[in-house]
């Protein structure tokens, strides 16, 4: 279980002792110099909160909260006032590819929602433009870089009103987080998803949380191939919404029947027979490597649906 632990002389030594990788340091300031910040914050009217990020009782990474600006930071970018930041965030380099920086950004965020310095519009955070991974990373939660510079790495924000979950075409901009839910699509298969609008990502809280992808059965009828949340976003109704986004773009774009499959073993029959599709036969492959319980299909028609 990951969570944030305050550091504190118990546990400063440990923190301290955290390091990225060698290719990486010229991308992340080392935990002595952050801390050492949040110092200098701290007497000089400024707001910093340093956590370890703790997997059980093993650090892994460590992370700085922000708010506004200090009294010695002169060339403070226009966002930084009254909005909270996310100063640092590192993953020890024995940990690293383990998820457990995804995580750690949801606890961070989760943090920052509680308001401790008050409430703000605005969560803002910059990196060298190089870091891609990072890019990546802060993309898949809603940030978005503005055009502005912090010294020499690019701004990027999020907005912390939470607005109203949101379905859109995907596009190439979700890639990465398309990719950690979707390992069967390809890069060319996704590019082909963006570009012909067969996909769609549902955006909660003002970041992306789940997906839908279609294709075409016998070439004419819309297939639903894959309806997928995160775990944390299950069981709140966000893949019925994402549903009957498909079913209306569909009916908006002629098709008057869609389809949908999901093995014999699986509960999502369910979900699919409460949004009124039914039953159309099976199918089984007795191939090797492609055994599996028999593919229930089911289809809906869309004469009602305006």
């Amino acid at each position: 279980m990951i969570r944030l632990e305050t550091v504190t002389g118990k546990n400063l030594d440990e923190i301290l002792a955290l390091r990225v990788r060698q290719d990486q340091k010229d991308f992340v300031a080392p935990n002595e110099r952050s801390i050492i910040e949040a110092y200098i914050a701290l007497t000089r009217h400024g707001r910093a909160f340093p956590f370890g990020i703790y997997d059980e009782d093993q650090p892994v990474g460590f992370c700085m909260i922000g708010y506004g600006t200090d009294d010695d930071w002169d060339d403070a970018p226009a966002v930084a006032k009254d909005s909270y930041n996310i100063w640092r965030l590192m993953i020890d380099e024995r940990y690293q590819g383990r998820g457990f920086g995804k995580e750690a950004m949801r606890l961070i965020l989760s943090f920052i929602g509680t308001a401790p310095c008050g409430p703000a519009d605005l969560c803002w955070l910059s990196y060298e433009p190089e870091n891609a991974a990072a890019k990546a990373l802060y993309a898949s939660f809603g940030f978005r870089e503005t055009g502005e510079w912090d010294g020499d790495e690019v701004i990027a924000v999020r907005q912390l009103s939470a607005p109203a979950p949101d379905v859109r075409p995907v596009t190439e901009e979700d890639r990465a987080f398309w990719m950690g839910l979707d390992p069967h699509l390809d890069e060319a298969e996704f590019a082909g998803k963006v570009r012909d609008r067969r996909g769609y990502v549902l955006t909660a809280d003002g970041a992306p949380a789940g997906i839908l992808r279609w294709s075409l059965f016998w070439d004419s009828i819309p297939f639903c191939n894959l309806l997928y949340m995160e775990d944390c976003h299950q069981r709140k109704g966000f893949g019925r919404r994402l549903a009957a986004y498909w079913e209306k773009d569909m009916r908006s774009r002629g098709y008057d029947l869609v389809m949908a499959s999901t093995q014999s073993d699986e509960a999502a029959q369910h979900f699919w027979r409460r949004l009124g599709y039914r039953d159309c036969g099976g199918l089984t492959l007795p191939f090797p490597g492609y055994e599996q319980p028999t593919e229930l299909i089911l289809g809906k028609a869309l004469e009602e649906i305006l």
